[in-house]
């Protein structure tokens, strides 16, 4: 009987552990308050518009972003990831096809010729369709890790358009001058 309790301890002691960093999950991302979003979602960054809103296309590219549709004349550039949709089934409703997607839209403005502004919004999209039927259900992103991940790679972008905008451009090759005493008609 002692040898049993002794075992079974032992085997607690072990598994305690194993419950206990089973339990410590990643600790869920703190949600932005409005005002701290806002601050977030816009920049004023010191570069031309050109450059801002290739940059930005750039950045979503590099993120996995697909459909971007882009126009420069309204400064808008709208994203979309690509997410595969997976059946489910409710008691109620039967079968159905769920599908979650993040949406991206930028709007970029010229403040000045060196200075523009740029926004940024990210969407979560839930799409769901059931008995012929379908609809879609979005919120804004409130978690700074995208707009963060967004950040870092619109800096590399725009790093590398500045410098390629810096460096001196190369002259095309001189033509021929007319040659003097040559033949008059």
């Amino acid at each position: 009987m002692h040898k049993l309790t002794i075992a079974m301890f032992g085997v607690a002691i072990m598994i305690a552990p194993v419950s206990a960093s089973a339990k410590e999950k990643e600790p869920k991302p703190v949600e932005l308050s409005a005002v701290e979003l806002a601050a977030l979602q816009k920049r004023e960054i010191p570069a031309g518009v050109d450059i801002v809103f290739r940059s930005s296309i750039s950045a979503l590219q590099e993120m996995g972003y697909v459909n971007i549709n882009a126009s420069k004349d309204a400064g808008t550039i709208t994203a979309e990831t690509d997410a595969k949709s997976k059946l489910v089934y409710n008691i109620f409703w039967g079968f159905g096809k769920k599908k979650l997607t993040q949406l991206a839209s930028v709007f970029v403005e010229p403040i000045s010729p060196t200075l523009t502004r740029m926004s940024i919004k990210l969407q979560t999209v839930e799409a769901k369709a059931r008995m012929g039927s379908s609809y879609s259900d979005g919120k804004p992103v409130a978690f700074a890790e995208p707009y963060n991940a967004f950040y870092a790679d619109f800096e590399k972008a725009l790093s590398v358009r500045t410098a390629e905008a810096a460096a001196p451009v190369a002259e095309p090759a001189a033509t021929p001058a007319a040659i003097p005493g040559g033949s008059t008609q």
